[in-house]
């Protein structure tokens, strides 16, 4: 979450408490404030938006909020990037939103007098939105934006017309309403047209055009034929192989999921191999159920691109799924995806368009094709992103790459440049600067955060909050550095130490 990309835009948050921005700016997508109606350049290298300890630097040109901090001089948790709108989160569970609001897409911020349809400064939602609950997480899709609280409720605003909004008005939505019937909710993803949210029971819920929804067959139903699908459905484990859904991760037509036992689901439209099964679907009723990469017909097709050479790039296809990791996590751009396997190798499969898979040619992969870790200085990465035609990933020493066309951060300031294989955007940061990658939480939030599942916690009457602060550091520092047999574990064990899925 601490790297978000926009369309033609990029907010990425440092460890030092500072949200550096950079690309485009047409619709106040930076943040940085711009002369009312007058177009501003894009940014193509990284500008200091706010943070903690940081000057006012946000309100160049004279903008509204001139006199004031950004965000208050609250240290950041997480960034969210739409197609040209942006939110962040605070530690205190405070909201702020800044770009494009012709849709209302920014909720609770207050119009910029008539005729001006953005925001080129960070907004403040009041603290009573959201029923007073303090956020956790946001996403922001095309014209629409999601917010998750701390109660596990999900909150969305701005258009609704393909029922993306989930709730019974399908129309534009100014104050953020809850979305009915979805509780217990731990990760939220807005697409295009539609939504997506990950359960505490695994499940995954998704609204919006039925054209973009997982479904769990390829039988047709009545239902099917309900659009906008505005009312929220899950889908159990068994579509995914009886397995519980970790993650998801949304694109301009494909979505992908990430379950707990390290496996990559796909779904949507898979042009270009953005699916990454080895073939191009185009039959609807096919393309709406996820498929498991790396099924017998991905391995093959992998396979065969390895012995002909066909892939190409700087690293090649592998026969075998992700080389027998596990998938830690998954990024979909317009017509790639970008996945991160627990070893912190990097894949990618799709078009190679502008550079976008990392490859070093603008050729599809139809399969994962594998990035070696020297194109990251030999170090292990931790969490990537994706957008139109351009990828991101962080690596274990909080250094920021990245690769592909129209936000890459390296200063060249011909907005179509393309970068064909994964590079520093630090030398444009402040020298020491550190990507953020996790974040520090007193033990006994650790314990409560990660056992979030477990019937007796989530309460005014947690266990956890009767056992001894010496007892919850001492099981906290017992699931550090754990490797290799510590994933045979029990997951309650496993959710216990903290260790199942690194923080990134």
């Amino acid at each position: 979450m601490a790297v978000a990309l926009g369309h033609g835009f990029a907010a990425v948050l440092t460890e030092g408490g500072g949200l550096w921005v950079f690309g485009k700016h047409e619709y106040g997508e930076l943040g940085l404030g711009a002369p009312t109606g007058a177009a501003t350049p894009a940014r193509p290298r990284p500008a200091l938006l706010g943070g903690v300890g940081t000057p006012v630097t946000g309100c160049e040109g004279g903008g509204p909020g001139a006199d004031s901090h950004p965000f208050h001089n609250e240290p950041l948790v997480m960034v969210a990037a739409g197609r040209q709108h942006a939110a962040a989160v605070t530690d205190q569970g405070a909201v702020w939103l800044w770009g494009l609001n012709h849709q209302q897409q920014l909720g609770a911020v207050p119009r910029l007098g008539d005729g001006y349809s953005y925001r080129p400064t960070p907004q403040r939602w009041p603290a009573t939105v959201c029923g007073g609950v303090p956020v956790v997480m946001m996403a922001c899709g095309d014209e629409h934006t999601l917010a998750l609280t701390r109660a596990g409720h999900v909150w969305s605003c701005g258009q609704g017309l393909s029922g993306q909004g989930g709730t019974p008005d399908r129309g534009r939505t100014v104050e953020p309403v809850q979305v009915p019937g979805v509780e217990r909710i731990t990760l939220v993803a807005a697409g295009r047209k539609h939504s997506l949210a990950v359960a505490q029971d695994g499940r995954l819920w998704s609204w919006g055009d039925p054209d973009l929804l997982p479904k769990a067959n390829t039988a047709w139903t009545p239902a099917d034929w309900d659009r906008p699908a505005h009312t929220p459905r899950a889908l159990e484990a068994s579509v995914f192989g009886g397995s519980a859904v970790l993650s998801v991760t949304v694109g301009w037509a494909h979505s992908a999921a990430v379950t707990a036992t390290g496996e990559l689901w796909t779904w949507g439209v898979g042009t270009s191999g953005c699916k990454g099964i080895g073939t191009m679907t185009f039959a609807q009723s096919q393309s709406r159920v996820p498929r498991r990469v790396g099924t017998e017909q991905t391995v093959q097709a992998g396979a065969e691109g390895a012995e002909a050479g066909s892939t190409g790039g700087v690293g090649g296809a592998v026969a075998g799924a992700f080389a027998g990791a596990s998938v830690y996590m998954a990024a979909c751009g317009g017509d790639h995806t970008v996945v991160l396997t627990d070893s912190g190798v990097v894949w990618t499969c799709g078009s190679g368009t502008l550079g976008a898979l990392g490859h070093e040619t603008e050729a599809t992969c139809m399969v994962p094709t594998r990035i070696p870790l020297d194109c990251f200085g030999g170090h292990a990465v931790v969490s990537v992103a994706a957008a139109r035609n351009v990828s991101m990933a962080v690596t274990a020493a909080g250094v920021l790459y990245s690769w592909g066309s129209g936000a890459v951060g390296h200063g060249d300031p011909d907005p179509y440049a393309c970068v064909m294989r994964p590079t520093v955007v630090a030398a444009t940061l402040p020298r020491g600067s550190r990507v953020a990658r996790t974040c520090e939480i007193p033990p006994d939030s650790s314990v409560a955060f990660c056992m979030g599942s477990h019937a007796r916690l989530g309460g005014d009457l947690c266990a956890y909050r009767s056992l001894p602060h010496e007892l919850l550091a001492r099981i906290v520092e017992s699931g550090r550095g754990l490797r290799g047999a510590f994933l045979h574990m029990g997951e309650g064990l496993l959710r216990m130490l903290a260790v199942r899925r690194r923080v990134a």
